[in-house]
Formats: C-alpha cells, structure tokens, sequence
C-alpha cells in the first residue's frame, strides 16, 4: 500500500465528517510521521533506556543500536567492515496479530479461533465428515506441463519400467569441492590503460 493509497481509504471512511478533505488527511499524516522520524533520530539509546513509540493495538517501534560488523561484499566476494548504524524495530501487537492470523474473517463467518485438523491419522477417534470434505475440495496448484506425483508411486513406476533398483542402493554423494574465491575478471578498459 502507497501513502496515496492509505489517503484514499481513510478518506472513504465512514468515520469522518465530509468536510475532511484529503488533503488535510495528508497534512496530518505528513506532521505525525515527522513528527516519530524526528523522535527517533533526537532519542539516544542508552543500557538503561531504548526509545519506543507504542501505538495500542498496533505494535511497537523500537529504536536499536545495531553494532559495527564484518561482511563480505557479494560481487567481488572482499571482507568489509560494515560500520555501526540505528535502526527502527517493530513488534506487532495482539490486536494486529490476531487480525494477520485471520482471527476477524473467522469471527465474521461464526468460526472458532482454533487451527483445524487438515487431516486424519490411521487409528484416530476423531472423524467429522464436513472437515473431510472441506479438506477434499482444496485443490493443487495448476502447473503447465508438469504432472505432480507421490515418490511412491514414482518408485513403484521406476519398478514398473524395468529399472533395476540395485543401481540406487548405495549411497550417491558428490565429491566435497574446495571452495575457492571468485575474482573479477579484469575488462577491457582496465588493460588498455595498464599495456
């Protein structure tokens, strides 16, 4: 979702009186975001004390010291010293939690919170038609061109053809490779000007 796009949706709401414009929701966005980026950037962290802002129901930012580290630069593969920087941590609250988790569309049909039972194993008790058919109606994905099969039935159908199974037996390992480091390959330019 855009900054356009959440304007858009509060403006649309219910809530708000008519006269509220989208520019002014704009203006009050802009002011509060300021407002927690210049929070964080005056606020120190310190042993005893890490600035947060606690928005109820939603979650918490956190501001963290992240401290100065070794890395390795993924294109020529050289160690780098990465330097020490803050950033801003985020702990989602129950209210938010239980509404990723899907517990409002469960609460909407008149389900219970509870995770189901997707399938039964041999010798359970427990056998309730409606959930079999519910799990009988997922479909598998479609794929073009590409027949999905259990590696049961995949052996059985490599038995089937005539392969022989001694040749899979022992175990298939490939030998251990050394790793090496991968160097630039000098271009053109660069041994133009050295020759």
């Amino acid at each position: 979702m855009t900054k356009a796009e959440l304007i858009e949706k509060i403006a649309r709401s219910r809530d708000l009186p008519p006269d509220v414009t989208k520019k002014c929701i704009q203006q009050i966005l802009d002011i509060a975001i300021e407002e927690l980026a210049g929070y964080f950037a005056r606020a120190r962290v310190t042993r005893n004390q890490t600035p947060r802002f606690t928005f109820p129901g939603f979650g918490t930012f956190t501001k963290k010291k992240r401290s100065a580290r070794k890395g390795v630069n993924p294109r020529t593969l050289e160690p780098m010293k990465i330097p020490a920087s803050y950033t801003v941590d985020f702990k989602p609250g129950t209210e938010l939690r239980r509404q990723l988790n899907g517990g409002v569309a469960s609460r909407r049909r008149g389900a219970i919170d509870e995770p189901r039972q997707t399938s039964l194993a041999l010798g359970d008790e427990y056998y309730d038609d409606d959930r079999v058919e519910e799990v009988a109606e997922v479909k598998p994905p479609a794929i073009v061109g590409r027949r999905l099969r259990e590696r049961d039935e995949a052996e059985f159908d490599g038995l089937a053809e005539g392969v022989d199974p001694t040749l899979f037996s022992g175990s298939l390992e490939l030998p251990a490779a050394p790793l090496q480091r991968v160097r630039a390959r000098p271009c053109a330019a660069d041994a133009d000007k050295t020759g």
